[in-house]
């Protein structure tokens, strides 16, 4: 193989593995999973525009006017952020929020 087809194909697998580095390898978020709503899930609204601090194993209804989804984080990376448009349906329209994701006390051992 010539150098420009070895240059091809190796771009070509580093952009592929990009696409997949927020998933596992059975296809689950790194950072949990969407749920139902429940009463019990703490509401963010983003309309506040407050930092969004999160403990691992919390479930949290996020509202952006009339929208909304519930997510239960289940997060492999703690201390860490996530971009909310990662997590959110596409037309929940999530713009530049970040979450930022602790662990939970049980991992603090308290």
């Amino acid at each position: 193989m010539n150098r420009i087809g070895t240059a091809l194909l190796a771009g070509a697998l580093l952009a592929s593995g990009t696409a997949f580095a927020e998933t596992l390898r059975n296809g689950k978020s790194f950072y949990g999973e969407p749920v139902p709503a429940s009463p019990h899930a703490r509401t963010v609204d983003l309309s506040k525009n407050k930092p969004i601090n999160v403990d691992c194993g919390d479930t949290v209804t996020f509202v952006n006017g009339t929208k909304t989804f519930t997510w239960k984080f289940d997060s492999i990376r703690h201390n860490t952020g996530v971009k909310l448009a990662k997590i959110a349906p596409a037309d929940f329209g999530a713009g530049e929020q970040t979450v930022h994701i602790g662990p939970s006390r049980d991992e603090l051992g308290g």
